[in-house]
């Protein structure tokens, strides 16, 4: 065989290898990019002060340590970003509102977003379609013109440092995105089934949780889960809105690391692990549910 034939029969091999290799290479600079944050903060958070503040910076701890840990968890100093109060203290409470303020944000996506949809995509009403696009360009307005409006406002209603109005508020803020979401399950399920359950008795309510709402399920739970997610991972409003232990969630406790002088980044990097926790694992319990949830969602 002449040189070029084998030149033109080895091209195609060679092409797959480069672009395989390529491939592998984007996929190990994204990991690096998501995780290499992670990875920085977990070390940070095993590591002695003093290393932390170590010319050159090292990856591996010399002297590793779960005392950050025990501060945050369990007992600890007071610094003056959290006003003298302790770390465990802070944390705590932290966590027990970010728990109460996403559950509850949660429970009320899941019992409205399925019946926001169901109205959206299965009645007929006048004006429906001019009421679904004004919600839906309520997703497209900016964040921080409505905060300064919405802080006047929740102050009269006495909801500034309260769970009920940070609920309130995270609600308002997701209920436009599930809606959406929930509309397009709805509008793919065959009206059909429902008018056959009505034949057989049911009315339009016990249509709906009975027979249309089961087909609908993957989308209430990754609605749900996705909510949920949201909720705990949420800080601008909470920042703005929440100013004691009262209401103050998790991701905002964290900046009470932060003071004025001084940055006690192995307390706030053991925060951060500690707060990274419950998403991460509701992530890998749920996520055949996500996956399904969301591809069906796309397929419709």
């Amino acid at each position: 065989m002449p040189v070029s034939d084998l030149s033109i029969a080895g091209a195609p091999p060679v092409r797959r290898a480069l672009s395989r290799g390529l491939l592998w290479t984007l996929v190990a600079l994204m990991a690096a990019w998501s995780l290499g944050p992670i990875v920085w903060i977990f070390i940070s958070s095993i590591s002695v002060r003093a290393e932390l503040y170590s010319v050159p910076p090292h990856w591996i701890p010399r002297e590793p340590t779960l005392a950050p840990y025990r501060t945050v968890l369990f007992a600890g100093e007071g610094f003056r970003g959290a006003a003298g109060q302790a770390a465990a203290e802070l944390i705590r409470a932290g966590l027990v509102n970010s728990l109460i303020i996403s559950t509850a944000t949660t429970l009320l996506v899941m019992a409205l977003a399925p019946l926001l949809g169901y109205v959206f995509g299965r009645i007929e009403f006048p004006g429906r379609r001019a009421l679904f696009y004004f919600v839906l360009a309520l997703i497209a307005l900016p964040g921080w013109p409505i905060i300064i409006g919405l802080f006047p406002m929740m102050s009269s209603l006495r909801l500034l440092d309260t769970r009920l109005g940070l609920v309130l508020l995270l609600f308002t803020y997701r209920i436009p995105f599930e809606m959406w979401f929930m509309t397009g399950y709805f509008r793919a399920v065959p009206a059909e089934i429902e008018d056959a359950a009505r034949v057989d008795g049911c009315t339009r309510l016990q249509a709906l949780y009975r027979v249309t709402i089961q087909m609908v399920r993957p989308g209430v739970v990754a609605v749900s889960i996705i909510s949920f997610l949201h909720s705990w991972n949420f800080f601008l409003v909470p920042l703005i809105m929440a100013y004691t232990l009262r209401s103050k969630p998790l991701t905002v406790t964290i900046t009470e690391f932060v003071g004025q002088y001084f940055v006690h980044w192995d307390l706030m990097s053991a925060a951060t692990i500690i707060a990274i926790v419950p998403p991460v694992v509701m992530v890998i319990l749920f996520q055949r549910h996500i996956v399904r949830g969301l591809s069906a969602g796309a397929i419709r």
